[in-house]
Formats: C-alpha cells, sequence, structure tokens
C-alpha cells in the first residue's frame, strides 16, 4: 500500500492509526491531479483514499471501498409513472376548478385537455432535467449514483420533486460544486424556457375585463417577491407583441414555471446538503458552510417555507449535524472557472427567489 501511495506522492511516514486505518504523511504541495491518480490506483484494489492538511504535511487515509449496491430501476420507473399520474391529476384539478366566468372569459377559446397536458409536460420535463443534469455530472466524474426517485404527491403540485441518492463521494472540491451546480442550471434554463413558452401560449384578452376579474379577485397581478424575478424580467423581453387595449393572461403553463422557479429557489438555498449547500461547501469550505446553512435556514424561514426549514433541521439532528458533503480531496481549493460560475448559482438563487 505504502508502494501505491509512493507513486504519486513523498512519503515522509507511514503509520495505522487508532482505528486501525494506513495512514501516509506526505510533502505538502498541489494534490489535485496526483490525488485523483491515487484514486484510480487504488479502485483496482477496491481501495480508496482521503486526503487533509496535517499541520505542515497531509495526510493521506486508505481504506476499503463501500461495496455499491444495486438498486431496482422498476421502482423508478413505477415512480416516475405515478408521478406523472398525479401531476396530470393536480393539472385537470387546476383547471377545472376554476370559477365559470373566468373559464369562459379566458379560456374558452382554448382547449383545456392541451393545457392540461402541458402544464404535466412542463412541470414533469423540469423535474426531471434538473435530476438529469445531477445524472450527468455524477456520471462524468465516474461517482456511482442511482436513476432518479420522482416522488408523487397531491395538488395543486402533483409532486414533491425527485431525488438521486449517490453512491461514492466526489474526489474533490471541483466534482462536489459540480454536482451541486448542475441541477439547478439546468432546471433553472428549462423553467426560463417554459416561461417563454407561457407568454407565447397566453390568451390576449381585452384589458376592461382582466380588470374585472382582477378586480373579483379570480385574476392576480404578478408582483414581487410573491412572483419570482425571472418571470417577472421575462415579460419586458418583448417575446411577443400585445395590441393596445389587450393584456395576457398567463395559464397553468405560466404556473408550472413558477414552481420551476420555485424547486430551483428551494434546492440552490445554500443550507447543508440541499444542492446549494454542495456549492457553498465547495467554495467556502466547511467553516463556511455552516456559517451559510444557518443563513439559508433562517431565509427559509422567514420567506415562509418554515415546515421545509425545519424539516431540514430534523434531518441535520438526525444525521450528524451541520456537516455538509465532504470531498476526498479537502486540501485542493475550487477552479477559477467554477468561481465564476459561483457567482451565476447566486443570480439564479436572487431571479428564483419568491415567498409564499
Amino acid at each position: 500500500m505504502k508502494e501505491i501511495v509512493q507513486r504519486r506522492f513523498d512519503v515522509v511516514d507511514a503509520y495505522v492509526d487508532q482505528h486501525g486505518i494506513p495512514s501516509f504523511l506526505v510533502v505538502d504541495g498541489p494534490v489535485k491531479q496526483k490525488f485523483k491518480e491515487l484514486l484510480r490506483d487504488l479502485q483496482a484494489h477496491r481501495l480508496s483514499a482521503s486526503i487533509r492538511r496535517y499541520s505542515d504535511r497531509l495526510l493521506v487515509r486508505v481504506f476499503q471501498r463501500i461495496p455499491v449496491r444495486r438498486s431496482n430501476p422498476m421502482v423508478n420507473l413505477v415512480l416516475m409513472f405515478a408521478t406523472i399520474g398525479t401531476i396530470l391529476f393536480s393539472s385537470y384539478s387546476l383547471t377545472y376548478s376554476m370559477d365559470p366566468e373566468l373559464l369562459r372569459m379566458v379560456f374558452g377559446g382554448l382547449n383545456l385537455n392541451a393545457l392540461i397536458a402541458m402544464f404535466a409536460a412542463a412541470l414533469f420535463g423540469i423535474i426531471a432535467l434538473h435530476e438529469l443534469g445531477h445524472k450527468l455530472a455524477a456520471v462524468a466524474h465516474g461517482m456511482d449514483s442511482t436513476l432518479p426517485y420522482f416522488i408523487p404527491g397531491p395538488p395543486p403540485f402533483g409532486t414533491f420533486g425527485a431525488v438521486i441518492s449517490l453512491k461514492s463521494p466526489p474526489a474533490n472540491r471541483d466534482e462536489l460544486f459540480d454536482l451541486g451546480f448542475s441541477g439547478p442550471i439546468v432546471g433553472f434554463i428549462a423553467t426560463a424556457i417554459v416561461g417563454i413558452m407561457s407568454i407565447l401560449t397566453a390568451p390576449l384578452v381585452p384589458e376592461a375585463q382582466v380588470q374585472k376579474l382582477v378586480e373579483q379577485g379570480l385574476l392576480a397581478i404578478q408582483e414581487w417577491p410573491r412572483t419570482p424575478l425571472l418571470m417577472i424580467l421575462l415579460n419586458y423581453l418583448d417575446i411577443r407583441t400585445v395590441p393596445p387595449g389587450q393584456l395576457l393572461v398567463l395559464t397553468q403553463v405560466a404556473f408550472a414555471a413558477e414552481i420551476g422557479a420555485l424547486v430551483t429557489f428551494l434546492n440552490i438555498i445554500p443550507a447543508w446538503q440541499l444542492d446549494g449547500g454542495h456549492i457553498m461547501r465547495a467554495m467556502l469550505g466547511p467553516q463556511g458552510h455552516r456559517l451559510a446553512t444557518g443563513i439559508g435556514i433562517a431565509v427559509l424561514a422567514l420567506a415562509g417555507y418554515w415546515p421545509f426549514a425545519l424539516l431540514i433541521l430534523v434531518f441535520m439532528l438526525s444525521r450528524g449535524g451541520w456537516t455538509g458533503a465532504e470531498p476526498l480531496d479537502d486540501v485542493s481549493s475550487l477552479s477559477s472557472g467554477r468561481k465564476v460560475l459561483f457567482v451565476l448559482a447566486l443570480v439564479m438563487l436572487l431571479l428564483c427567489f419568491m415567498i409564499l
């Protein structure tokens, strides 16, 4: 084992610690590429390693790789179809629970079944693409992960989202960042596309009729912070020409985009092991991650998402406290390009922020 480590590092000392783990003190220096090469060397022997700073040296610890347990793809498939069904049911309920006057004045000339299908396709597509982003990042870095587990839910959304279970840790902070950033960026782009579609497919209604429906409480004007900035900004892009005296009334497709923005916002909050927590852990390290988690949970509670904030606290307390996902190499810093993407992650957080 010492011989394997010496291929990549200058070993100063080697010993077995009190837990029986082979440990090697090595000379400090740039380690990102050398450590990834060491992981490849150890993989052939079903071993893995971690590297941490130890005084003026670096400490490499070698341990047994945890065997990857096979998952049953039928479970993923059943949950996916169940979620499609609950989203379709929610879309149907949402459409046919509207006030008859609103249906007649705004949606009377539209194909309601097409609207139901569009909402379901848009919402499921946003969630699926979000998880696809995570999956592609895991595959690109050689991390073992499951297929997405979609979670059915009741109206008005019809789903609680989806999750992917990671079966092997990221090698370094770059991989941890990519794992956290990939889902929200893909979901954000999908949400923006659905938002544009909602504008292109919205019916044109005389301004006087819209004003009457607003006064009756049957329609609401989009206003921040109850509507995400992303949706408001899309309306300023002149995507569609609106004749004088007419207004666009957004349909369920816009609601799907707002849910997509909400999913991105809740995921990219910099807390614990959420996507935003992974991003912060990769950027700021363990201490910065703990501070960001406290701020993130406070933001969730103040914005009205206190049940979600409470759920995160329960998971944290039951799974070892504030610690986020740790890369095997916690010595190497985040790459310069990803530091730029970190700013983009903060921009996405602001554009998708909304209160209940």
